[in-house]
């Protein structure tokens, strides 16, 4: 190579560029300096020149690089003003921003770092910056943590699902069997299984879909929320009825949501209202919507009020626990995933929902969606008319 052209010589032309320049390899391996970045780390090239990337950040920048930086780089080519903290020989630290660029892919690519010092930071705002970074780190290291859990539940379920089918299927044929001749006192311990059985069934169920729950769903489309509503009373219709309830619908806002989301959402929050009654009291749910101006988003609210079983105020947050179960599980059949997995689609949406109750005086349930359309959006305290009111 042309002398003039190797970083490595002193008379290197990049040595007159008015910024640090940086180069590394994949293995993250240092391949080109210039003078400016020898100085600002108080090294020579040979200390550099093929030492690690690793040795000229701090422990802190050098982890942010790895998690974010060169992820970033990998997808998109290039990054600009990053902020990192080079580390000097005498053991201090200067902050910096970097333009980066990769060349090349795979055990080929190459990174080019320009480098400027940042502006001056007080103690304050370098403390902000470094916790900043260390919940970026967190935030991205949990969502790991529950993409690795959700894998995990969902090969879970899948395998326990064969084992169950078949303690179903054989105690089934055992019990209707024409040639068995069961005593009575056995016969009560089959149906025991059986009955215990179809509830690890119906858990194996709701754990593959709250695994299936998260982030990478797909949303489904965008319609009218009286519509979804309308939509999900119409397929509850047939329990509304069997438990003599009555359902009213008040003020809603005029926002198109997911129909897929939400209406899985309302699904389980109105079964559940209707699940829950008291014995002798007749089923009251009223449905209710308004928008919200919180910060410089609005969002709309939807909550659903009834007078059945209700909870102790201390177990709130609780209720949204995978498997989570305050009555009885014979009495109230179900696998108690119905509010875990409404609480991940509403916080996929980017809300959130929250209970209130009293014991046998009824629980309201509040979904909490930020408006995904703007210019959609009507000043805070306009709703739509009514979308249905009466009983079913």
């Amino acid at each position: 190579m042309n002398r003039a052209l190797d970083p490595s010589t002193t008379d290197s032309p990049l040595d007159t560029l008015p910024c640090a320049l940086l180069g590394f390899d994949a293995g993250g391996r240092i391949t080109t300096v210039n003078a400016r970045l020898l100085a600002l780390v108080g090294r020579n090239r040979r200390q550099v020149l093929g030492s690690r990337l690793d040795s000229l950040l701090t422990p802190g920048s050098a982890m942010f690089l790895r998690t974010y930086v060169l992820p970033l780089l990998m997808g998109h080519g290039q990054a600009d003003e990053i902020a990192l903290d080079l580390l000097h020989a005498d053991g201090s630290d200067l902050s910096v921003l970097i333009s980066a660029r990769r060349e090349g892919l795979g055990a080929d690519a190459v990174v080019q770092f320009a480098i400027l010092p940042a502006p001056r930071r007080t103690d304050h705002e370098r403390e902000l910056l470094r916790s900043k970074r260390e919940a970026e780190q967190a935030r991205a290291h949990l969502g790991r943590v529950n993409a690795e859990l959700d894998r995990f539940a969902a090969s879970a379920a899948h395998d326990l699902s064969e084992p169950t089918r078949k303690v179903r299927a054989f105690g089934d044929r055992l019990l209707h069997s024409q040639r068995s001749q069961i005593d009575p006192g056995d016969r009560d311990y089959l149906l025991r299984m059986l009955a215990a059985a179809d509830r690890m069934q119906a858990m194996i169920d709701g754990l593959l879909l709250l695994s299936r729950t998260g982030q990478d769903r797909t949303h489904g489309p965008r319609l009218p929320l009286a519509d979804v509503l309308a939509q999900v009373v119409a397929d509850l219709d047939r329990h509304i009825v069997a438990a003599g309830a009555v359902l009213t619908v008040g003020e809603l806002p005029a926002v198109d949501v997911d129909a897929c989301a939400i209406g899985q959402v309302l699904q389980n929050l109105l079964g559940n209202a209707i699940k829950y009654r008291r014995d002798g009291v007749v089923p009251e749910i009223h449905v209710q919507g308004e928008w919200q101006q919180t910060g410089e988003r609005p969002t709309w609210r939807l909550s659903v009020r009834d007078n059945g079983t209700g909870f102790a105020p201390e177990h709130a947050s609780r209720l949204f626990e995978p498997f989570m179960r305050l009555h009885d599980k014979y009495k109230y059949p179900g696998a108690g995933l119905g509010l875990a997995t409404s609480q991940r689609l509403a916080r996929t949406l980017g809300g959130h929902l929250c209970a209130e109750g009293q014991c046998n005086e009824g629980a309201t349930f509040t979904l909490t969606v930020p408006c995904q359309d703007l210019a959609a959006a009507p000043p805070a305290d306009a709703t739509a008319e009514p979308a249905s009111r009466g009983s079913a």
